[in-house]
């Protein structure tokens, strides 16, 4: 039986195990997969020892920088934006991969496609934000605004695209008028931050997709407050539907339903 796992901190919200099984099921795989939470403070010292007791796993919040160090090989998307959601054991060599952004963009085509006149701000620049960053450069070719708490990790991951900028937190709430798309990357809006919002939306043009890639809760306070200044709004279950079924594909060499997935999500949420 092949073991696969997602690992974070939290870990408790993630309903991965639940669409991942789900999929194993349909397919009549010889697998299970589980959820881990791994210790902040003792990370380095934990996750080797994980990795002996699984054959690939997914990596979130707040990991997804973290674990590098430890594999043998990164894809070149992976590379570039230097964040890892899905690990694969390759002949004895662990390699990573980042399905976040194509998930990302995958997803968002339910509502529309993104083309090259959109202006994006992305709220966070952490290991999910760095993927969709990419996906967004090299697939969409659009203009797109980082703000974040920290403005040298925002500039840091833009540094190779000069029409892009870095922003505060403060000074994205005054233009968020000038976007025509919302993408809200960071964690506030997990359990222990339910009640709060990265930012201000009293300047939200209405029509504009507001985005955040939390799924569990199915709408978070972000979301509803660009409801109701008449945002077109979107929760991450279709990214996380989508990363992970390309995450399913590099662990198993098969192509999961992504309607199996997403029903079984949604009966758990």
């Amino acid at each position: 039986m092949k073991n696969f796992a997602v690992i974070g901190n939290p870990i408790s919200h993630s309903l991965s195990p639940e669409m991942h099984n789900a999929a194993i099921l349909d397919l009549g795989i010889d697998a299970n997969y589980t959820r881990k939470q791994l210790s902040i403070e003792q990370f380095d010292k934990e996750f080797p020892l994980f990795l002996k007791k699984i054959d690939g796993c997914n990596v979130t919040v707040p990991f997804k920088e973290r674990v590098i160090p430890f594999l043998d090989e990164l894809d070149d998307f992976a590379k570039k934006c230097g964040a890892v959601n899905t690990i694969v054991q390759r002949n004895s060599k662990w390699i990573g991969y980042n399905t976040d952004g194509l998930g990302y963009l995958l997803g968002l085509t339910e509502k529309r496609a993104l083309h090259k006149n959109d202006r994006v701000l992305l709220i966070g620049a952490g290991g999910a934000s760095k993927g969709i960053y990419l996906a967004l450069k090299e697939k969409v070719g659009c203009q797109v605004t980082v703000a974040n708490r920290t403005i040298q990790k925002a500039a840091e991951m833009i540094r190779d695209f000069e029409n892009d900028r870095a922003i505060s937190l403060d000074m994205a709430e005054e233009e968020l008028g000038s976007f025509t798309v919302v993408i809200q990357t960071t964690s506030i809006g997990l359990p222990k931050t339910i009640d709060e919002t990265p930012i201000s939306l009293h300047h939200l043009k209405p029509g504009t997709i507001c985005s955040d890639i939390i799924y569990n809760p199915a709408k978070t306070l972000f979301l509803k407050e660009a409801e109701k200044r008449q945002g077109i709004i979107q929760n991450g279950l279709p990214m996380f539907i989508h990363q992970g079924a390309l995450a399913f594909s590099l662990w198993t060499g098969q192509k999961p339903s992504t309607d199996v997935m997403k029903k079984a999500v949604l009966a758990s949420i």
